[in-house]
């Protein structure tokens, strides 16, 4: 297992030191821990989309799979048909696509005895069939119920349906639902759905790697263009151009001086100067799968011995979070892993939120490392670990990487 760089193929450039590893006490102003040299960057938009290995697209067999998971866990779970949004990320694990969410119902009838169905307005049907991965479109036309077409859609079997349905659905979705089907039950889809995502299958990693890979890269070439007087809003849309120019959507919220004491930002649009802290947390979503960073940078000639020291007590309770990683460990052990070295170190009252967030096709997911999370940890799981200080009307420090938990312990992504 080897030590992870914080910041990778970062050089100093623009006035910036950059935060490669542990400030030393008895280091100059750029006396850090010794970095790779800088990436090089190609110059033109062709050549930095290529300058990433392609990766295909999810094939169809991928979902076949997923369906036949989906199929018994809703079995397990008592229920007889598993019910999908379009608009919700469930939806698009399962069917390979989304198609927006609108008062217009585009939705998956799957049977755990029978072939997946998409209910889709009669007008949408082509633009349905071309995007999904799975399933027999059915259309309803604009004068039509789309509730009555899953109710025939489940023909003899609708009167005595469990309904197990995606928990993101719409509250008017559902009632609907239960209308036209009034002796059928719905059942929360919460469990079966959380189940299904949170071991990520090998093909779900590399997607996760390359969104991180391109994130990482994005933030550490928006660092070495950095200058004084940009404002964070321009810092934010240079984060933004430089994913686009790897070819995906991305950004980051960028928190400058003491603004980067609000863990998740505020309203002022600072200016950047010497001697201020930079705090970029950025992510992008690769072919349905994201990544979630944080790169904390001190933006000017030595920091001061605050910031040092916060600096490194973050980095430190990071790797005591890591290193508790490893099968059957529950969830808030990692919390409790970071939050003992802060607290040890005199800033327990300034770290301010869990230590991490489960990672998949959404941002933030189950499962939670959070104290009262009893879940233990299986080979697949993926989260951030991502410990902070933040300090009103100071700085704030948070460190952020993606970590999957493995059979030999813990991996960062």
């Amino acid at each position: 297992m080897q030590r992870r760089d914080f910041v990778s193929a970062l050089g100093a450039a623009s006035g910036a030191v950059a935060l490669g590893g542990v400030f030393s006490d008895t280091a100059g102003a750029k006396g850090f821990a010794a970095m790779p040299a800088p990436k090089t960057v190609p110059s033109t938009n062709i050549e930095i989309r290529t300058s990433y290995p392609p990766i295909s697209p999810l094939g169809k067999d991928v979902f076949e799979r997923r369906l036949e998971q989906a199929r018994k866990l809703t079995k397990d779970a008592g229920a007889t048909v598993l019910i999908a949004t379009s608009g919700s990320t469930n939806f698009n694990y399962l069917v390979g696509s989304s198609f927006g969410r609108s008062e217009r119902l585009i939705a998956l009838v799957l049977p755990v005895n029978g072939e997946p169905v998409l209910v889709s307005p009669s007008f949408e049907a082509e633009r349905v069939r071309r995007g999904a991965r799975i399933g027999t479109v059915r259309g309803w036309e604009e004068h039509e119920s789309p509730f009555a077409l899953v109710r025939d859609v489940l023909g003899g079997s609708a009167q005595r349906a469990v309904l197990l349905v995606e928990p993101k659905t719409e509250y008017w979705t559902a009632m609907r639902i239960v209308a036209a089907l009034p002796d059928a039950r719905l059942v929360d889809g919460s469990a079966v759905f959380e189940r299904m995502r949170l071991v990520k299958s090998a093909d779900e990693i590399v997607r996760m790697r390359r969104a991180i890979e391109i994130t990482e890269d994005a933030i550490a070439s928006a660092h070495d263009q950095l200058q004084v007087g940009m404002r964070d809003s321009d810092i934010a849309a240079l984060v933004s151009r430089e994913h686009s120019l790897r070819g995906v959507n991305g950004g980051a919220l960028v928190q400058l001086g003491a603004q980067s004491a609000l863990p998740h930002g505020g309203t002022i649009d600072a200016t950047l100067k010497e001697g201020m802290v930079v705090l970029m947390d950025g992510g992008c979503g690769f072919q349905g799968y994201a990544s979630d960073i944080t790169r904390t940078r001190w933006f000017g000639d030595a920091p001061s011995a605050k910031f040092r020291k916060v600096y490194n007590l973050v980095h430190d309770a990071q790797t005591a979070a890591m290193e508790k990683v490893k099968p059957g460990v529950q969830a808030q052990e990692i919390d409790r892993a970071a939050r003992v070295v802060i607290t040890k170190g005199g800033y327990g009252q300034y770290f301010t939120h869990r230590v991490g967030h489960g990672m998949g096709m959404d941002g933030h997911e189950e499962t939670y490392m959070v104290e009262g999370n009893t879940r233990a940890l299986e080979p697949g799981f993926v989260f951030s670990v991502e410990p902070g200080i933040y300090m009103l009307g100071e700085f704030g420090v948070r460190h952020e990487d993606d970590v999957m938990c493995s059979e030999r312990g813990w991996e960062v992504m």
